[in-house]
């Protein structure tokens, strides 16, 4: 009965775990959308990816995380790189 009791802890512990990393993760794609739409108001212009990690890297955000991030962005659809090293807003 307490063996149950502790794995069912241990899981929902787990469960929690997972959706703070899931939290994060979807406020720094919001952070770098932002970063994003701030340099870039009209949707028809483009922004230059160093721009963007410079940015987003004084907000702390890393090149690592920049870069991975905004390749999820333009895969939901989001942004698109229009030609390499430089987005578009969709």
């Amino acid at each position: 009965m307490v063996l149950e009791d502790v794995d069912e802890i241990m899981a929902m512990h787990r469960r929690m775990a997972s959706r703070v990393v899931q939290e994060n993760e979807m406020e720094l794609q919001m952070k770098v959308l932002e970063i994003v739409q701030s340099l870039v108001p009209n949707a028809q212009k483009q922004i230059q990816k160093a721009k963007i990690l410079t940015v987003a890297e004084m907000e702390g955000i890393g090149y690592e995380q920049t870069t991975r991030i905004l390749k999820t962005l333009e895969d939901m659809g989001y942004i698109k790189q229009v030609t390499p090293g430089y987005y578009k807003r969709t």
